[in-house]
């Protein structure tokens, strides 16, 4: 069954890319869609023309640092956007510490907003669905965006349906999910210790320790609030299942769902991160640290676990770690998975007075490759250097590097940054394509029958999880008290209806 899917994710793949050119580098209010739609650029943003269509403002809230000079790019993108869509745009950076609390209120005030970044796990796009917040686009991406429609593989767009209907558009960048780390050279040359021989997370325990023996003004082994066992799952053998506790493994192909949260990985994982807290491998108030950001630019972390690891990935964490290079280590092979297609994503608020224009707004950063870099690197001689036709360089002290060009639609419209090499938005596409599939690809679970035990159970991991996955507590007893809290807040209901839903999706699609 695997090779049968991964022949049908290729061959979606491979569809949607014949159309793309790659660099070497619910409801709508008062919208425009009359105006809209008297004119060619109804067919797409591409052939707007903005004395067809009023003038209309549009606010896209998104994760990162804000940046100190975001209002000159505003400028310069606006000129481009006032020439084609008559659209005005306003960037709203929210650090990721507070990305998910300022949206909740945002979603929950009813706030006039147009775009968001969603995902399955910041600013969770199946809750967003669930309570409304986002406008269905079936009906929108043919009219108003066919660059869009054109560029992502279907495969893309099965991935975001919940219950039949699209409500966001992926960001195309890398979609396949290889879980591994980034480790600061210099430091691990220091002490002889080759990230080549990184397998498991237990063998990074050499270099760590000497870190914390000789570097005390270093953090050995960044952790967070968020905990790390969701940047692990592949490597654990597990796909998550977006809206509950349930996970499949990968390797088992009857789709079975379990609590992750009562397996043996699981526990794994807790006694690891106790055993590196009481070394003091972490920051001690990691259990509460929202945002890693201020210690990356100052070089602290020594192992970062990324997550996913991919081709170029190195030059942005050396960015991110202030210049500082490092290595990648794979701790999995890579998978294609409705997750890792669903980690970017960008939906339309139900409260956008145009979401036609918005959609087209979106649809021009798919295509116009001056647009989408003001966007990901700033303006030229401003914020960043061109070092070669396709190859940039930020400005220290320039004041625009938001350094998350993945966030913002189509990643391969983007320059290369110094340290990533020609090639590596076609090698990102490789592994796309020939990444194996999961068996679960392709399924996408509807929460709304257990919204009610899905929100109980978040609001009990959200109070245990960063005390088990930093090490603050002990994991026997912790452990107990959330399973125990989970199964009375509906855990089982979650993981039952899970399974129903694949059994369903299993038996209409002949698996």
């Amino acid at each position: 069954m695997l090779k049968q899917t991964k022949k049908f994710v290729s061959t979606f793949l491979t569809l949607g890319l014949l159309s793309t050119t790659v660099l070497a580098a619910c409801g709508s209010g008062n919208s425009d869609k009359g105006a809209a739609s008297s004119s060619p650029a109804a067919s797409g943003a591409a052939s707007a023309a903005p004395a067809d269509l009023k003038p209309v403002d549009l606010t896209w809230y998104f994760a990162g640092n804000p940046q100190a000079d975001v209002a000159s790019v505003e400028a310069e993108m606006n000129k481009i956007l006032k020439e084609k869509l008559n659209v005005t745009l306003h960037l709203k950076a929210i650090d990721w510490g507070n990305f998910d609390q300022k949206m909740q209120l945002v979603n929950a005030s009813g706030e006039e907003y147009d775009l968001a970044f969603t995902s399955s796990w910041a600013n969770n796009y199946f809750v967003n669905v669930s309570k409304g917040a986002f406008v269905p686009l079936d009906d929108l991406l043919p009219q108003y965006a066919p660059n869009i429609m054109s560029t992502i593989p279907e495969v893309g767009w099965e991935a975001v349906k919940v219950n039949g209907k699209i409500y966001s558009v992926p960001n195309y960048q890398i979609w396949a999910m290889t879980n591994g780390l980034a480790i600061q050279k210099e430091i691990a040359d220091k002490y002889g210790f080759d990230p080549s021989t990184v397998k498991k997370y237990e063998d990074l325990e050499p270099l760590l320790e000497a870190v914390k023996t000789n570097h005390p003004e270093l953090v050995p082994y960044e952790n967070d609030k968020s905990g790390k066992f969701g940047n692990s799952t592949v490597h654990y053998g597990f796909e998550t299942i977006s809206g509950g506790v349930g996970v499949i493994r990968i390797a088992d192909e009857s789709l079975q769902v379990v609590n992750m949260y009562e397996t043996d990985e699981y526990k794994s994982l807790l006694k690891l991160m106790r055993d590196w807290y009481q070394k003091g491998y972490f920051r001690k108030d990691a259990a509460t640290l929202a945002d890693t950001s201020g210690d990356r630019k100052a070089g602290k972390p020594v192992v970062v676990n990324e997550g996913n690891v991919k081709p170029g990935g190195e030059a942005e964490m050396a960015v991110a770690l202030g210049g500082r290079e490092v290595v990648n280590v794979k701790l999995s092979e890579p998978y294609l998975l409705t997750t890792s297609i669903i980690a970017t994503l960008t939906g339309i608020s139900k409260t956008s007075k145009n979401p036609e224009r918005a959609l087209m707004f979106l649809d021009l950063l798919y295509s116009d490759k001056e647009l989408f870099n003001l966007l990901a690197h700033g303006i030229e001689g401003k914020h960043y250097t061109k070092l070669d036709e396709h190859t940039v360089e930020p400005i220290t002290e320039g004041g625009y590097n938001p350094n998350s060009d993945w966030e913002f639609g189509n990643q391969f419209n983007s320059f290369y940054r110094k340290g990533q090499q020609p090639g590596t938005w076609e090698e990102t596409i490789k592994i796309n394509e020939t990444a194996k599939a999961s068996p679960l690809l392709g399924f996408s679970f509807d929460p709304t029958p257990v919204k009610t035990e899905i929100a109980q159970v978040s609001t009990v991991t959200t109070q245990y999880v960063p005390l088990l996955e930093t090490g603050s507590v002990d994991p026997e007893q912790g452990l107990a008290e959330m399973l125990k809290k989970l199964k009375a807040a509906g855990a089982d209901k979650i993981v039952a209806e899970q399974q129903k839903q694949i059994d369903a999706w299993k038996q209409a699609n002949g698996k």
